[in-house]
This record gives C-alpha cells, structure tokens and sequence, in this order.
C-alpha cells in the first residue's frame, strides 16, 4: 500500500465516523458510542495528517526513519541540502496560528488524546432546540455552528490541504534522470 493511498483512507475512516455520528440516534446524549466516534474521528483526521507527513519523507527523499518524521526532522534535512521548505513551512505557520482550523482540530484531538472527552452543548427547546455544539477544549467557549458542520469543515480543509500541498511537494522535486 503506497503512503498516499494510507493517507487517503485515513481521511475515508475519519468521513465514515462522522457520518455515523451524524446518523446516530441519540445525538449529544454523550454515550460510550457518541464519545468514542468522536474522539476516533479527531484520531483518524490527524492519522491523515501523519501519513501525509510520511509521503513528504518519501517525496522530499529525507530517508528519516518512519518514528523520526516530524516537520523540524524533514526540514532540518532539507536546510542542510538547501531545498526549499516552502511545504513544510506552510504546515508550521497552520499548526501556529491560535485561530486557524488546524490548530483548533489539533487542541482537540490533543485533549481527548490525553485527558478529557470533548465538551459540548446540546440546546433543548426555544429557537436553537436540538443544536449541539462543541466547545472549546481549554476556554470551554462555545464554537460558532453546529458540532457536526465545525467536524465538517476540518475533515474538508484537511483533505485540501493534503491535496494542495501533496501537489506542491510533487511539483517542487525536480524529476531524477534515469
């Protein structure tokens, strides 16, 4: 199985638990089934993202160790060989940013990682009833929309980020002479 193919489906595990969160019957009752798709979801999005950080390794041809892949690892090799990191630089500047889709994603995949269930609201009665939201992990602020569409919307700028930058990275190897 090529790594581009692993991260593919990375992503297709990450859409397939949503989608059974989104038809679940007992939405925002905070069940063992709820809590589990949801943190398997945030673990397959950012399983994506590790893979695709592993087809970086084997198209920037770093040859790091499959445990040593990490952005500072890969461009450390690519400094030292004078590339250009613009890739690698773009990834950092996302996972940097307090306010972007990225960084958010990962302080929750973060916390249901390592210590909590993800917080969220569930609205019963009035003009919002039946809305769920998520809230923030740390700052327990209430995200803007519904649960489902703010998961959405991460798993879709995932799969074009790692479609634009694969292409980039793809784009920026100049071809081998045979």
């Amino acid at each position: 199985m090529s790594q581009e193919h692993r991260t593919s489906q990375k992503l297709r595990f990450a859409k397939l638990h949503l989608d059974e969160l989104r038809n679940y019957q007992r939405k925002a009752s905070g069940d063992d089934f709820e809590r589990a798709h949801q943190e398997a979801f945030l673990a397959q999005l950012f399983g994506a993202y590790s893979s695709f950080l592993q087809e970086l390794n084997a198209i920037f041809n770093c040859a790091l160790d499959t445990n040593g892949v990490t952005l500072g690892n890969m461009r450390r090799v690519l400094l030292q060989r004078g590339a250009p990191t613009d890739v690698l630089s773009c990834l950092y500047r996302l996972a940097e940013e307090n306010n972007s889709w990225f960084n958010l994603a990962k302080v929750f995949r973060d916390v249901t990682t390592h210590y909590a269930g993800i917080p969220i609201s569930f609205y019963v009665g009035g003009p919002e009833d039946g809305r769920f939201a998520l809230k923030h992990p740390i700052t327990l602020a209430e995200l803007p929309g519904d649960a489902f569409e703010t998961m959405q919307h991460w798993l879709d700028s995932m799969e074009k980020l790692i479609s634009e930058l694969r292409k980039q990275a793809q784009d920026s190897v100049p071809p081998t002479n045979a």
